[in-house]
Formats: structure tokens, C-alpha cells, sequence
């Protein structure tokens, strides 16, 4: 469902990531003036992560292309010899996107409302049962924008102010056997993220995804589509004549005034139900289809779990029951945090302060305790704090031992909540 994304990084040491051997950051020198940029870029896994001079960070691509290539899944046309882009062809679940996020938690060493989106794409790869052309060609406009065309009639894309509607033949992009039509949503401003929801990858979940796919429906719903499969034999005289001009997107646009579209999209919609095998309807519900499957918890009895010591470069598979049901830091059941999480984080953090104070209570004395420089102002400040001593306490062996908690964790199995 979520796919392209640009996000900015809050408050994530520079030194560090400049630092890790597998990032190969360059500077780029103009060929004109020679004078060297005020960025430095690394490519990851066809994403890029950019530095500026002024300390800001930004991570951009594609998700769906960096999760396949973490877990070696290539397009099926991949030709060694060309210049290979990556693969977003196949379905792309909620619980990959999770892996994904936690991948970045631990490359940036943040939390992910420290991941703040710029822009966005949503999208479903779709399978109809017939090709993918024949709708791509029907395409008329949407909200009064005419499509425009590329790579040979395989993409099909109108262009607004906030946001591009994009509707193109994935099968045909990646040499795939089945037929694969990607309708996607790329959002360029944050106000129409905020309607529902959306800001941070903390807030992705079942209920956004649920969100997103409304959203992607309603744009979906918005275009217009002349239906190539009509059966012009039942016609009388007069309709026929009427399609003549209803599949040709200018008549639409530029002969026919405003006032009288919708008089001529009903007697289109009206032919397109009783002639056609109306292709439009036929992708919204593998739209609503593919979604589901998108917001399920498993598809299947397998998941990928990335390994934590090395980060996001070796994957394993493993079965999607949760082998953690305690954090290891403080004995808290992790039933409010993803699958396959060994350590509490912000969500669980949040329940507690919201549902039980007492618990929350505990937790702050035994971390923020052993934490150096002031107490954070706000509460939300304190729990992003808690969240990344957590975080620093399973991932860093010596602060483990300068805290003592080693020996409570591995010798005595005492825990928090034990």
C-alpha cells in the first residue's frame, strides 16, 4: 500500500551514519563551476539518504523496492548486464511495511516519529483478468485533467496540485507472467496526509491502511473511462453515435461544457453496465480485494525477520509466531508492539501512560534513572526518551554493563516486571 516515500529524519547523529562502512556517501561536483555541493548522497537498496550541510537528513524511494532487494527478490525480466531499477511488482503487505520500519529504526538509530513524511505514494498492485492495456487505453480524465501517456501507452498519469494519479501495466514493466495493474496515489503535499492521520511512520497501522485504501477509492472513483469491451450490436443508432464522441478524452475536456458532463456521464455509465463487461468495476473490487490482503496480520505461515546484527544486510526466514512475548529489557509483554519485537517501544510506552500510571511510573524511575543530561520537558519528549534507552540497553552491551542490567537480565532472569 505505501510505496515512494521521502522522509525527513529528526534528530539523528550524523556522525554515525557518515561513520557506517556499508553507506558510500558522495559529494557532487558541478561540471560548470567545479564547486562541490552542500550534500552528500548514498545509495541504499535503490533508496537514497541524503546529508545537507545544515544537518538535515532525508531518506527517499521506494519501500516496496528496498524490502525485495533486502530479501533478494528480483523483477523477472532482471538482466545482469542492464542497469537493474529493482522490483515493487509483487504484493507488498502491512507486515513488510512494519519490517521496513523497524529496518530504518535501526539503520537511523530513531524512533519512527522521528520519520517524518514529505511525500508519499499509495498504491495496489491489482491482477485483472484481462490486459491491462485495454483499461489504460479507455482512460479519459480525472478531475478534469486529461492523462498523459508514456513508455508506449503503459502508463497513464494526470497531474494536480497536491497529488498525481497514476494508473500503469506493472506486468508489462517487469516482464511478469500474470497480468499486474498498479493504481497508485503519489501525495506531494502533507495537508492531505494529515486528513487521515498520517504524519510519522509511527503512525502506520492497521487503521491508516484501512484509511489510505478509502482514499485511493475515492481517487479511483474520480475517473472517467470509456470501456473498450462494449458490445456496440445492442446499440440503438443514437448511442452509437453518442460513443463516437465519449471515447475521445477532448470531447469530454474541451467540446462539452461543464454544465452538461454529467448528463452524458450517466447515459455513459448507464451503456457501460448494460453492454460492457465494465472493467472499471472489476478493478475496484481487486482494489478492495488486494487491500485486505494488504491490511491482513499473515498472509501466510512464513515472515521475514530481519537480523539486528548486521543491519538490514542479512535476512532470515522464520515462522510468524512471536518467539518474544517479554521484552528483554524490562520483562513488559509486548503484545502492543509488532511482530517479531524483542523490546518495548513507543507504542507500548503510550499504553502504559494512557492505561496504566503505575506501571508507567516503574518505568521511568528504572530508566530515566540511569540516563545522563536533564529529564525531557514534555511527555512526549519523556517517552521517546524511555523508548531509546530501551532501545540503547538491547542494543548496547556496555551501557548494559555500566547500568548493571546484564547481570539482572542473563544471570538472575530479574526483570522489571518479572
Amino acid at each position: 500500500m505505501i510505496d515512494y516515500i521521502k522522509i525527513l529524519l529528526l534528530n539523528v547523529d550524523v556522525d554515525r551514519l557518515l561513520n557506517l562502512s556499508f553507506l558510500d556517501f558522495k559529494i557532487e561536483v558541478s561540471e560548470n563551476t567545479g564547486e562541490l555541493s552542500t550534500k552528500k548522497t548514498a545509495e541504499y537498496h535503490f533508496c537514497k539518504i541524503t546529508i545537507y550541510d545544515t544537518g538535515i537528513i532525508l531518506f527517499t524511494g521506494s519501500i516496496h523496492k528496498l524490502f525485495n532487494s533486502l530479501i533478494g527478490i528480483k523483477a523477472p525480466n532482471y538482466n545482469n548486464i542492464k542497469t537493474y531499477k529493482g522490483f515493487n511488482g509483487n504484493q507488498f503487505a502491512l507486515k513488510n511495511i512494519i519490517e521496513v520500519r523497524t529496518h530504518l529504526e535501526d539503520l537511523f538509530e530513531c524512533e519512527p516519529q522521528q520519520m517524518i513524511f514529505q511525500n508519499i505514494e499509495l498504491g495496489v498492485n491489482t491482477t485483472p483478468g484481462f490486459n491491462p492495456k485495454l483499461y489504460i487505453k479507455g482512460l479519459l480524465y480525472h478531475k478534469n485533467k486529461l492523462f498523459e501517456y508514456r513508455y508506449n501507452g503503459n502508463l497513464a498519469q494526470a497531474q494536480h496540485q497536491r497529488l498525481i494519479f497514476k494508473i500503469y501495466n506493472k506486468s508489462d514493466q517487469y516482464g511478469m507472467s500474470k497480468n499486474v495493474l498498479r493504481i497508485e496515489l503519489k501525495i506531494m503535499k502533507t495537508a492531505e496526509l494529515k486528513t487521515i492521520g498520517l504524519r510519522t511512520f509511527a503512525d502506520v497501522n492497521h487503521c491508516i491502511i484501512d484509511k489510505a485504501k478509502q482514499m485511493l477509492l475515492n481517487r479511483f472513483d474520480e475517473v472517467m473511462h470509456y470501456d473498450y469491451t462494449i458490445n456496440k450490436k445492442g446499440l440503438t443508432k443514437v448511442q452509437n453515435q453518442l460513443l463516437k464522441s465519449y471515447s475521445n478524452p477532448r470531447y469530454w475536456i474541451n467540446d462539452l461544457e461543464p454544465k452538461y458532463r454529467d448528463r452524458h456521464k450517466k447515459r455513459l455509465k448507464e451503456i457501460t453496465i448494460q453492454y460492457s463487461k465494465n472493467l472499471h468495476q472489476q478493478l475496484r473490487k481487486d482494489i478492495i480485494k488486494k487491500c485486505v490482503m494488504i491490511n491482513r496480520n499473515s498472509e501466510s505461515s512464513k515472515c521475514v525477520i530481519i537480523n539486528r546484527s548486521s543491519i538490514g544486510l542479512n535476512i532470515t526466514q522464520s515462522t510468524s509466531t512471536k518467539t518474544n512475548k517479554k521484552c528483554l529489557v524490562t520483562g513488559i509483554d509486548l503484545k502492543h508492539e509488532n511482530e517479531g519485537a524483542k523490546y518495548i517501544k513507543t507504542s507500548t510506552l503510550n499504553y502504559l501512560h494512557r492505561y496504566d500510571l503505575k506501571a508507567y511510573v516503574e518505568v521511568c524511575s528504572y530508566l530515566l534513572s540511569n540516563s545522563t543530561g536533564n529529564r525531557p520537558k514534555f511527555e512526549s519528549d519523556i517517552i521517546s526518551h524511555l523508548a531509546k534507552q530501551v532501545r540503547n540497553r538491547y542494543f548496547n552491551q556496555s551501557t548494559i554493563r555500566q547500568t548493571g542490567y546484564k547481570q539482572r537480565k542473563y544471570d538472575n532472569q530479574i526483570t522489571l516486571f518479572n
